[in-house]
């Protein structure tokens, strides 16, 4: 017999309900409990309600409840409902909490690492108040399972937690209507009740409504689980539900982070290989992968079949392939190792893009395969290959090599970037190959910032880093003070964990290169969108069915991160946001940031590396899988538990190698005064 929750006590032999008395704890008033309701499903399908607390004639019915109410340290209420069958029953607990002085039509919602204020920087076809007033989610869609309604005029905030362990997983037997099911997994909801208050509700199991997001930019129905209670089985399902106040929606965030951090305490994953060993590990993507289009020389990146991992050819520069980061990667290892076949494969690389990765009007060639017509340019990918090929100029001015030509496209090509800046100091997120604006979205302003400073020091051009500055002003104004951190993520123009981490990593250069009481401003800055980025990533671990790949494989899913409202898997993105992260500890003297970015590198470094004897569903060694599917999500196949049947690899490889190689960008500031 399971038993989801070690329970405690039963009483009566039909219906016994223990409620607060008048003397216990309770919530402010404008905090409105409502009664559970539970319903069950029959044996043709149909849902039938069994139980409204406080009604009498509920006693009818073959199940005992007992509800607890305790006081918690914190001021709010933790509420334990135990549910004991008389007979064999397929159940389903709803809950809910109204907020009765604040108007929905101004309220901002939370849910870590799925969704931040009212989601409207999302389309219609992804989860936002575009689309419906009211949301239920998955508990495991989110990096910790609370959902916040946030009142910014009154700056009181009110969060409901689901406070019991999550360790039992089955896979559904289909992803709508109504299922029956045993799992752990219950879900959260936010949104609007009656004519305009704000409202947070539970469902045990889960329930998704009004409909499910099951698959990127498609929402499929509604979708609603019943828990299978045999006859003399009992569970209990706990909920807490807290309050407190917030100057702004960045201050709730870093609340509810730093209490959910506290609250989880994850650990570092035990890693079975040394940093070394992944580095090996990984070096054999790059020969793997080694591909020759008619000018150019690189490492395949995008688009591989996750079973066999055949090389597709396609050359992509920053994200999603990284050519110029991995062959910076190869060529240091090269040196590191004495290893010339490295040193040779990363200059065959360098030299082919060196003589023919630009454009006649000087911008980086970003995709290449086939017959494909470039048409489309995007500030993220030229800022991360002009980072790295800076790193590399730099690389190469040590070991006694210079580069005057190339040097001049560079110089040339961040003089043309200055001039797309507009006057606020935004830049535009798209372009074509003449510079004309195609996307004038100017979410991932941040991005150009850390190859401005660089470009300052190494062509000493103080210009350079003025657009640096400016750039950071914009993002200090509208992305970090309006807590609006979205645009990063390429295939996707919605809220994102990336436009935050690389806001933080952006501050953090910038506070490198200022006098102190600037450099002060830029660690306050860079902390604050720290708190955005950590909020994506997992603090527990996600239960999986047994049989699945990801159970098997042991993943732990802390230290992970969602991608982005769109996409609503975990993957590998750090980079060399951990290093920001044990900076930024130092800088505050606060221990969660140094913590956290430890339990980070851990997980994510070798957990689903695949290497002999532990391939993990991939099928070449070294390359570290995209497309982590831990809840109920179907990026293009495969769904819970397991893979995506496609994946693009040239990121996960350079941000694993970024994450085990810290302090570059200091160095490369320290011989570029």
């Amino acid at each position: 017999m399971h038993f989801m929750i070690r329970l405690t006590i039963l009483v009566g032999s039909a219906i016994c309900l223990i409620a607060c008395a008048d003397n216990s704890p309770k919530l402010p008033e404008y905090i409105q409990e409502h009664p559970l309701e539970i319903s069950v499903l029959n044996e043709e399908g149909a849902e039938t309600e069994i139980y409204v607390e406080d009604r009498g004639e509920a006693s009818k019915q073959d199940i005992t409840v007992i509800k607890k109410v305790t006081p918690t340290l914190d001021g709010g209420l933790l509420y334990a409902y135990t549910i004991s069958a008389e007979k064999d029953l397929d159940i389903n607990l709803h809950k809910t909490w109204s907020v009765t002085n604040s108007s929905f039509q101004k309220a901002e919602f939370l849910l870590p690492g799925f969704w931040y204020k009212r989601n409207m920087r999302s389309p219609e076809t992804a989860p936002s108040f575009k689309t419906a007033d009211y949301w239920s989610f998955r508990e495991d869609r989110m990096s910790t399972p609370a959902a916040i309604a946030f009142n910014p005029e009154l700056q009181q905030w009110i969060k409901l937690e689901r406070m019991d362990d999550l360790v039992r997983e089955e896979t559904p037997d289909s992803t709508g209507g109504k299922i029956s099911i045993r799992t752990d997994i219950g879900s959260l909801g936010i949104g609007k009740m009656g004519e305009d208050h704000m409202q947070l509700a539970a469902n045990f199991p889960f329930t998704e409504v009004p409909k499910s997001y099951q698959s990127k930019l498609k929402l499929n129905p509604q979708w609603k689980a019943f828990y299978s209670l045999e006859k003399g089985e009992t569970l209990t399902v706990s909920w807490k539900v807290s309050h407190g106040n917030a100057a702004d929606f960045t201050a709730l965030v870093t609340q509810t982070w730093e209490q959910a951090y506290d609250r989880h305490l994850p650990r570092p994953v035990a890693h079975k290989k040394t940093d070394a060993e992944i580095k090996e590990i990984l070096s054999n993507y790059f020969y793997e992968s080694y591909a020759e289009t008619k000018d150019l020389k690189g490492f395949a990146g995008l688009w591989f079949d996750t079973q066999t991992c055949e090389n597709t050819g396609v050359l992509s520069v920053g994200f999603c392939g990284k050519t110029f980061a991995n062959a910076y990667n190869l060529l240091e290892y090269g040196y590191e190792q004495n290893n010339d076949e490295h040193k040779a494969l990363a200059r065959k690389v360098l030299d082919s893009y060196y003589a023919n990765g630009f454009t006649d009007t000087g911008l980086i060639r970003e995709l290449v395969y086939g017959e494909n017509a470039e048409d489309v340019y995007t500030l993220r990918k030229q800022s991360e290959g002009l980072k790295n090929i800076l790193f590399l100029l730099d690389f190469d001015k040590q070991h006694g090599m210079e580069h005057p030509k190339l040097e001049e496209t560079i110089e040339n090509l961040m003089h043309q970037f200055a001039k797309l800046q507009d006057d606020e100091g935004g830049f535009p997120r798209k372009f074509d190959t003449s510079f004309a604006v195609l996307d004038d979205s100017r979410g991932s302003t941040q991005s150009i910032i850390t190859p401005m400073i660089m470009a300052a020091r190494y062509f000493k051009e103080p210009k350079f880093l003025e657009v640096a500055v400016k750039a950071g002003n914009y993002s200090e104004k509208y992305i970090i003070d309006q807590a609006d951190y979205f645009s990063s993520t390429l295939d996707a123009n919605c809220e994102d964990k990336e436009a935050a981490a690389i806001a933080a990593v952006s501050f953090y250069h910038l506070a490198l290169t200022a006098q102190e009481d600037m450099r002060k401003k830029y660690v306050a800055l860079a902390q604050k969108a720290a708190y955005f980025g950590l909020s994506w990533y997992y603090l527990y671990d996600v239960p999986f069915a047994e049989g699945s790949l990801l159970k098997e494989a042991e993943l732990k899913t802390r230290g992970w991160g969602n991608v982005s409202t769109e996409n609503n898997h975990i993957d590998v993105w750090a980079f060399d946001f951990p290093h920001v992260l044990n900076w930024l500890s130092e800088e505050t003297q606060e221990k969660r940031f140094a913590e956290m970015s430890e339990v980070i590198t851990s997980s994510i470094k070798d957990q689903m590396l695949p290497y002999e004897g532990h391939m993990v569903g991939v099928g070449k060694k070294g390359y570290m899988p995209e497309i982590i599917q831990h809840t109920v999500w179907d990026y293009g196949a495969n769904g819970k538990g397991y893979l995506n049947a496609h994946m693009s690899v040239g990121w996960t490889v350079a941000s694993i190698w970024e994450v085990l190689t810290p302090g570059r960008f200091q160095g490369f500031m320290d011989r570029n005064p």
